[in-house]
């Protein structure tokens, strides 16, 4: 077949045109790693979602930026879940195999999708990198809250986690983003995650931002993986309480959204809603993705 099927999905909000809109390919078993590159590229979100079989899980998923692969991302497998869910493909639970290890994941009858991250890793900042950041970010030392914990978290990647006093300083945040990609590839993360203890709805716990230009994204609305990490970090460092909590993200790029996130400070699960918002067909790219050179002259 010469195109390919393919969804984008808004997770982390029941609202179309809100949350964060992940690409999804239902069937992607005869797709090679550089065409589903080329597909991302064109879908051109923060994430695309490519749906293969696996002999032991449900199902695998691979996740590629418009320029690259990653081994996990947190709001694509809401979004590929609640596709396979709508079209029957899979149970209530599931097991779901990523290139950071085999999650389980989980719909709830009101549509909630749960996805079971990697338990939590830590490492410090060096000072360096550290002094570094309230220039990277575009803010002054003092919008930088220094109660808060400042780490490299993982639960499936690694994020720097970065706390801000105030909404109002992390909205104002203007990340020189050619520099932080080389900052964030010097410490081995993935993003640079922004949070402070300021939501705007009652009942929330925490309002957050996302930078992850290292993998060709700029600012992701809402990020699955980095609200799992940060949400264990906090419990297992004795910031939050362990249990549920609403972080707020997408804001600050008008798609408001909420991400939910269970921690006991060791093992986190993160949930949201989802909605599909297109179906189409895409030309399938060549093999290996390349773009067709130029008809020869004459």
């Amino acid at each position: 077949m010469d195109r390919v099927f393919v969804l984008q999905v808004d997770a982390f909000t029941p609202i179309p045109f809100a949350g964060n809109p992940a690409g999804v390919v239902p069937e992607a078993s005869e797709l090679d790693a550089g065409q589903m590159q080329a597909i991302a590229r064109e879908m051109n979100l923060s994430e695309t979602a490519f749906v293969l079989p696996d002999d032991e899980a449900d199902v695998a998923l691979r996740f590629f930026t418009p320029t690259h692969e990653v081994d996990l991302c947190g709001h694509a497998t809401v979004a590929a879940v609640h596709a396979l869910g709508e079209r029957g493909r899979l149970g209530r639970r599931a097991r779901v195999r990523t290139r950071a290890g085999v999650f389980e994941v989980e719909r709830e009858a009101d549509g909630t999708v749960w996805m079971t991250q990697a338990p939590l890793a830590l490492r410090p900042v060096p000072p360096d990198a550290a002094a570094a950041l309230p220039a990277l970010l575009g803010l002054a030392a003092e919008d930088l809250d220094t109660t808060h914990p400042l780490v490299l978290a993982s639960t499936g990647l690694w994020d720097l986690l970065v706390p801000v006093r105030s909404r109002a300083a992390l909205l104002r945040a203007r990340p020189h983003l050619a520099a932080l990609a080389e900052h964030n590839r010097s410490l081995g993360s993935v993003s640079t995650h922004l949070y402070a203890f300021d939501p705007v709805e009652p009942g929330h716990t925490l309002h957050a931002r996302d930078f992850s230009p290292a993998v060709g994204v700029p600012e992701d609305p809402h990020t699955g993986t980095a609200t799992g990490a940060l949400v264990a970090a906090l419990v297992r460092l004795g910031r939050l309480p362990p249990g549920r909590v609403a972080v707020e993200q997408g804001w600050s790029v008008g798609r408001p959204g909420i991400i939910l996130a269970e921690s006991d400070g060791t093992r986190v699960r993160v949930g949201g809603t989802a909605v599909t918002v297109l179906e189409g067909w895409l030309r399938r790219p060549p093999p290996g993705g390349a773009a067709p050179g130029p008809a020869p002259a004459g």
